[in-house]
């Protein structure tokens, strides 16, 4: 799940705070860079605000981090390599679940998996997939 997914998801957990509730927590300049990952999907963030980010939820930084390297093009291209390989991919959800099967179809918001051993296809949200791997 990428930074921005991520953050939205932080900001549900706590209540939804508001754009208001965060300027007044966050320097003018850190407000503006927290809304600009928050809603892009490409990393725009630094090194700097990851800390004041990480406090203000009170979760590490390094969970950040993990979810800084973990950005939407990283799934699509994963997840597009594995659909021109025929290969089965595992997709880990934030739930804890590993789904294993084969992408048939992709876009902005889903993917179409074939489980292994099931006909039926499923759609999995892109925002729920935490990690994934080849288990080819």
């Amino acid at each position: 799940m990428s930074l921005s997914d991520h953050l939205r998801y932080l900001r549900a957990l706590h209540g939804g705070p508001s754009n208001a509730d965060l300027r007044q927590v966050f320097s003018e300049e850190d407000t503006g860079l927290y809304f600009a990952i928050e809603q892009r999907y490409r990393d725009v963030s630094t090194d700097d605000i990851l800390p004041k980010i990480a406090a203000y939820y009170g979760v590490p930084v390094e969970e950040l981090q993990w979810h800084r390297a973990r950005s939407r093009k990283a799934l699509a291209l994963h997840v597009y390599t594995a659909m021109q390989n025929h290969d089965i991919v595992a997709l880990r959800l934030r739930t804890g679940e590993t789904l294993l099967g084969h992408p048939v179809w992709w876009d902005l918001a889903a993917i179409g998996l074939q489980l292994i051993g099931e006909e039926d296809l499923i759609i999995v949200q892109r925002h729920a997939v935490i990690d994934w791997e080849s288990s080819a």
